[in-house]
């Protein structure tokens, strides 16, 4: 690792909320095992949730409001509890009212506190992490940098989903792009890192593209990707040279997304899939899962990854 890189310094950020305690909580606990102690997990719930996130906090992890991360006319709309969201079908998420936009999604209010995290850290590089995600080896800059470069994952391949399309073309109308539904690659990943400057520079073009400020021309975007716009803005905006980023196609996590593990050998051939890359799992919190069984995965995860460390180890 050169000087530059070792100048770098980094952080993580969480969004999460009281339906994810159990699940942060784990995440928490392996990044408390396996990240460098100074680099500092940024933690942002909801101000009601914050008495219930209070014991995670520590000196190196930090619980903030995810309202910190808003202007002050994003006002959440009057929502019944978990329970009674799901017997009235009504979102899993919150729905918050601004005098701008029609009313916005907690999706989309997410990624903009995303966005705001990032271009407001503390630290050029910037690790978000999903509470749903477990370490599983040490994190170490060099996976986060090179040089001075800072990764950006990058894959040529186009996901045939009509959501991904959407979100490409919803990239190019806030950057002021070309149209287009694919722009060479896509960025959405577990584990995604980003970088500061770029993040900034992300909020000043689509800024510059709306003419109003980046949060309310998001607020009316009923469709984007940040992964993607982040992507697109350093590819196709700015150039990856410029933009102080290095371009991979490899994952840091590997990650379960939609079907849970319905027998001991799917569990197995999880386990199995573990590559030297992978410093992270990730199972979705959608998964029905009981906590415990959770644990006893990713303590296998983890005993699994240290063994094929130890296996590529040249003996001394």
């Amino acid at each position: 690792m050169s000087a530059t890189s070792e100048a770098l310094t980094a952080s993580l950020v969480t969004c999460s909320f009281r339906g994810d305690l159990e699940v942060c909580r784990l995440l928490c606990e392996t990044i408390d095992r396996f990240a460098p102690p100074n680099m500092v997990h940024w933690l942002y719930v909801p101000k009601a949730d914050v008495a219930l996130f209070a014991d995670l906090a520590s000196s190196r992890r930090k619980i903030a409001t995810q309202e910190s991360l808003l202007p002050w006319w994003f006002r959440k709309a009057p929502m019944p509890r978990p329970a009674w969201r799901a017997r009235l079908r009504l979102p899993r998420r919150n729905v918050y009212i601004t005098p701008f936009s029609l009313p916005v999604r907690g999706w989309i209010a997410q990624q903009i506190m995303k966005i705001s995290a990032a271009a407001n850290a503390d630290t050029e590089i910037v690790v978000h992490v999903d509470s749903d995600n477990a370490f599983i080896r040490p994190l170490r800059m060099e996976h986060l940098a090179s040089g001075e470069r800072v990764r950006l994952y990058r894959h040529p391949e186009m996901v045939a989903r009509a959501s991904h399309r959407t979100w490409h073309a919803a990239a190019g109308r806030l950057l002021g792009l070309e149209a287009s539904d694919f722009f060479g690659a896509e960025y959405i990943d577990q584990l995604v890192v980003w970088r500061r400057s770029v993040a900034r520079g992300l909020t000043e073009r689509i800024a510059q593209v709306a003419g109003t400020d980046w949060r309310v021309a998001l607020a009316r975007a009923p469709h984007f990707a940040e992964y993607i716009l982040y992507g697109v803005f350093a590819d196709r905006a700015v150039g990856l040279d410029q933009a102080g980023l290095f371009a991979t196609e490899e994952s840091l996590c590997l990650s379960r997304w939609t079907e849970g593990f319905e027998s001991a050998r799917e569990e197995d051939a999880f386990i199995a899939a573990i590559e030297p890359r992978h410093i992270a799992c990730l199972v979705q919190s959608t998964i029905a899962m009981p906590i415990a069984a959770r644990r006893a995965l990713f303590e296998r995860a983890c005993a699994f990854a240290a063994a094929q460390d130890a296996s590529l180890t040249p003996p001394a």
